[in-house]
């Protein structure tokens, strides 16, 4: 298994404008676009950089994510549970299967690692 090292703000410029999420709440569709570096060993896990526009959208990753916020401002408003609003400089933590809507309220960029807890 090799060491990954990456500067973040080179991958952000390196993004693409982005894709629309798959499941979009409301009329203003955000672009989403990022770059993941996948586990050697479980291919389910992966880190890497993220960028999304403002609009709403549910969240669709099932596993275990920490992440945190290089810029931008949101609100993350799970099934259960009070609103999360999130600004740079932030640290979120979602357990697996945390469902909700986002609120994108200014371009978001952020550092993320998403995997399975067992």
């Amino acid at each position: 298994m090799s060491v990954i090292k990456f500067r973040p703000d080179e991958q952000f410029e390196s993004l693409g404008p982005g894709s629309p999420p798959p499941a979009p709440v409301g009329e203003l569709l955000s672009k989403i676009s990022s770059h993941a570096f996948p586990s050697e060993t479980v291919p389910q896990n992966r880190s890497g950089v993220w960028r999304c526009t403002p609009g709403r959208w549910r969240r669709q990753v099932k596993q275990a994510e920490f992440c945190y916020f290089v810029s931008g401002t949101c609100v993350f408003q799970p099934d259960e549970g009070k609103p999360v609003n999130i600004s740079a400089g932030d640290a979120i933590y979602f357990p697996a299967n945390t469902d909700g809507v986002w609120s994108i309220e200014t371009e978001c960029q952020k550092i993320f690692v998403i995997f399975d807890e067992a």
